[in-house]
């Protein structure tokens, strides 16, 4: 009988395999997942590799290994350190120091934890099949897919998460220009940086250029085709450049907001209080 953690874990391959097919993004006709329940199972399958924690995708095998003891570890510490402030439907798990947002649907918050927590790190052994071995491309498959498979641009209340993930990168970026050795450590860099590139794309496209927030304004088949030919040499130059456009145009609109709302309660002074009174604006 399946339990419930290795449940979660087919379920979440099927699904997100099942979504990229319905987008016309093209998956490994073979690829399989392999469920392993501890890294001593996997050594006497595999070998050792020291660079596996929770999952790999295995290229030769076109074979997604996930090793549960340890992605228990992970669930573990996002149930006990999770977000609790809500953002409306909405809460937070981090994944390599980047804000995940999760829609609450019911009160089981440990269950909803537990698929939340999975899902990207499938997603991310299935994006090194797509978009290959570059953990910055595959970082930002994992966002991308993560965000619009659950339909997140629906909820006004995700922009508010991404503009905290948006000062959460531009820190990033500070301490990485201060330092020749990143100061999350060097595994972290590219995971995260993958996924702060594609919290601000989706930003632009869905909170400032789409009217229409049922649906996506990103086309996320043309997107993950683009990250195929991103250059990891420059990951975080890329990351850097884009990130410092979209703070510069928070900044002006919030600048733009606040004079137009000076103005307007202006005009209703103008508009609705007697003379003498005008003369105290």
């Amino acid at each position: 009988m399946m339990d419930e953690l290795t449940s979660i874990i087919k379920n979440s391959f099927d699904v997100t395999i099942e979504y990229l097919k319905k987008n016309n993004i093209q998956v490994e006709e073979k690829l399989s997942l392999i469920i392993l329940e501890s890294y001593e199972e996997y050594q006497q399958k595999y070998g050792t590799n020291p660079r596996i924690h929770v999952g790999e995708y295995d290229r030769m095998r076109k074979e997604i290994h996930i090793i549960k003891n340890r992605l228990k570890e992970v669930i573990d510490e996002d149930i006990r350190y999770f977000n609790k402030n809500f953002v409306g439907n909405l809460f937070t798990i981090t994944q390599n120091g980047i804000l995940y947002p999760v829609y609450k649907n019911d009160d089981d918050i440990k269950k909803i934890i537990e698929k939340a927590a999975v899902e990207p790190i499938v997603i991310h052994e299935i994006g090194h099949s797509i978009v290959g071995h570059g953990e910055w491309r595959t970082s930002a498959f994992e966002f991308l897919v993560y965000f619009y498979k659950n339909e997140l641009y629906k909820y006004p209340e995700v922009y508010r998460i991404m503009e905290k993930n948006i000062k959460i990168c531009e820190e990033y970026i500070k301490k990485e220009n201060q330092s020749s050795s990143y100061s999350l450590g060097s595994r972290l860099a590219p995971y995260s940086f993958g996924s702060c590139f594609a919290n601000d794309i989706i930003y632009v496209y869905e909170n400032v250029l789409n009217k229409n927030k049922q649906s996506p304004k990103l086309n996320i088949k043309d997107m993950i085709e683009k990250l195929k030919f991103f250059s990891e040499d420059y990951y975080v130059e890329i990351t850097k450049k884009y990130n410092e456009a979209l703070i510069d145009y928070i900044d002006t609109a919030k600048t733009l907001n606040a004079k137009y709302a000076m103005l307007s309660w202006i005009t209703n002074c103008l508009l609705e209080k007697p003379p003498n009174m005008i003369n105290n604006i």
